[in-house]
């Protein structure tokens, strides 16, 4: 096995801590670890706290400036998984372990590249965001990253490299989601009398069945559906007065959403169900001839020697908070996968040209001209 290098050891720490969304005790110890890293060498450091999750914003301006050039953001918080997954380890040129690829590989690069410039960081603008909340799944509520962007953190770019666009690949497009629980009303009676009751569980099938019609065939670059919970009734021998389900739509246009709403309705009326909205966020695009994100993609390439190409993205991130200020932000991320998996995984060597990309990057877009 190669030896490891500080990047890696450092991403070697941050896998070994098991912060999971619920545990604001791991969460707040990484936080500490991060924080105690960067003011060491520079960096100064604002701590928040949103509904019982920690956040920090890391800055090379004393001021902690809420509109850097540019933003380096991510979350620390990760899903649930065994207890060897909290270990990083280096199989077949693959580093392997919870976080790897969702996202305790970027933090790692931040801190490597606040190292690397340690010494000179007044000479850039830039800052660091991590939150420790991102995995607990998008609500109508603000999660740490909105609320920060809500209190000003406007940056010029926003760098985000969520498990979204592996290989360098830049987010162009990803997706929408529509979440919406569907609800069933009947009359409960004696299983063995049903024409005494009104089942809301056969009102509630023949309306999924109807809705599930609708996405035949539903692929990468098409409108999605998935039925997460069913859940009513009591037991074997009683009609069921109310059942449930939590259905969510993901989709490419905002025009597929008012279409999909439409359905819904009209499925709905039909079967004598009605349905209640969770949460709904409209699909983001990234024009990928914008000067910064086009900069990006420069020093991608001129690190690896491979020019990026655009892509869709079918899981959510952060960038929506970004991109309702109308404020470029670039998702792009290592060769890697399998993340919220016991494989979670990406290259070593797409992980090692991280930080020279940043850096390349940076030179460019967060230099202070004198």
């Amino acid at each position: 096995m190669l030896k490891q290098t500080e990047a890696e050891q450092l991403l070697s720490v941050l896998v070994g801590m098991p912060t999971l969304s619920s545990d604001v005790v791991a969460n707040d110890i990484a936080l500490e670890y991060i924080e105690h890293y960067l003011v060491e060498r520079g960096m100064f450091i604002k701590r928040f706290q949103f509904d019982g999750h920690s956040a920090l914003v890391a800055s090379t301006r004393r001021n902690n400036d809420k509109k850097p050039a540019v933003l380096l953001a991510a979350h620390v918080d990760v899903m649930t998984g065994s207890e060897q997954v909290f270990t990083m380890r280096q199989e077949d040129g693959k580093l392997k372990g919870r976080g790897v690829y969702d996202m305790k590989f970027a933090i790692a690069g931040y801190m490597q590249l606040v190292d690397d410039l340690k010494g000179n960081l007044s000479d850039y603008d830039f800052a660091i965001m991590v939150t420790t909340d991102e995995e607990l799944g998008a609500t109508s509520a603000l999660n740490g990253t909105g609320n920060l962007v809500k209190a000003g953190y406007l940056p010029k770019v926003c760098i985000l490299p969520d498990s979204a666009a592996p290989g360098w690949n830049i987010e162009k497009l990803c997706k929408g989601h529509w979440r919406f629980d569907l609800i069933a009303n009947g009359r409960t009676a004696h299983s063995s009398r049903p024409w005494e009751g009104d089942s809301a569980s056969f009102k509630l099938v023949q309306a999924l069945h109807d809705i599930k019609a609708e996405f035949k065939d539903h692929g990468p670059t098409t409108d999605t559906l998935n039925i997460g919970i069913i859940h009513g009734g009591e037991t074997y021998n009683q009609i069921p007065s109310l059942m449930t389900a939590a259905v969510e739509i993901r989709f490419l246009h905002r025009e597929s959403y008012d279409k999909h709403i439409r359905m819904v309705k009209g499925i709905c009326q039909l079967h004598d169900v009605s349905y209640k909205d969770y949460s709904a966020k409209m699909p983001i695009k990234t024009d990928l001839d914008h000067p910064l994100v086009k900069s990006f993609m420069d020093s991608i390439e001129a690190v690896t020697g491979i020019r990026p190409e655009g892509s869709i993205s079918y899981g959510g991130t952060d960038a929506s908070y970004f991109v309702e200020h109308g404020i470029p932000c670039i998702v792009s991320c290592p060769e890697g996968g399998g993340h919220h998996s016991e494989n979670e995984w990406i290259t070593r060597e797409s992980f090692l040209h991280y930080v020279p990309i940043l850096r390349h990057y940076i030179e460019k877009t967060a230099r202070i001209k004198s």
